[in-house]
């Protein structure tokens, strides 16, 4: 699925309104997402306890963005973006959309090692690793298709049981560690 994607600066959020939810459910776990219009900015797994201190942590790094609770309509945002091509607004350096933009290219189903995308970015493993780790909008910018050079799970900010099941449930061959 192609997803219309904006690459823009972190400033980008500034003094803006984001709506979010700290309560959607996936498959794989619980998720808080946020949005700007109908532009989803944010994708985390996490749960509601952990929310506060990511939307916290969100809010300064964002310049002090407004939050406002939406669930619904964040919700009905998210429930789209599964199903079909939804808007995302990547926050980012250059060099971290440049890394994302080669993760949309990742067929479902397959993966890559970070070595592997280096090579293509002509970066380095470690730097590659650092960019997935910022990658705003998880499962839609798919950073877990990313595995060691043997395929084995390393490396994912959610947590490696969340990264199994996507994987699993994208039939994606791979190796726990």
């Amino acid at each position: 699925m192609t997803h219309h994607v904006t690459f823009v600066s972190p400033q980008a959020f500034r003094g803006q309104t984001l709506h979010y939810t700290d309560a959607y459910l996936t498959p794989f776990g619980p998720a808080f997402i946020a949005a700007r219009d109908r532009d989803i900015v944010f994708w985390g797994f996490c749960s509601k306890v952990e929310a506060g201190v990511l939307r916290d942590a969100l809010k300064q790094k964002w310049h002090n963005a407004n939050w406002q609770v939406a669930s619904e309509a964040v919700g009905a945002l998210a429930e789209n973006a599964r199903a079909a091509s939804a808007r995302l607004a990547l926050a980012g350096t250059p060099f971290q959309h440049s890394v994302w933009q080669k993760l949309l290219d990742i067929p479902k189903g397959h993966v890559m090692s970070y070595k592997g995308l280096a090579d293509e970015l002509n970066s380095a493993p470690r730097a590659i690793g650092r960019a997935l780790g910022a990658n705003p909008i998880s499962l839609l910018v798919p950073c877990h298709r990313v595995l060691a050079a043997d395929k084995a799970l390393n490396g994912y900010r959610w947590g490696l049981e969340i990264k199994a099941r996507i994987l699993a449930a994208e039939d994606a061959i791979f190796r726990r560690a």
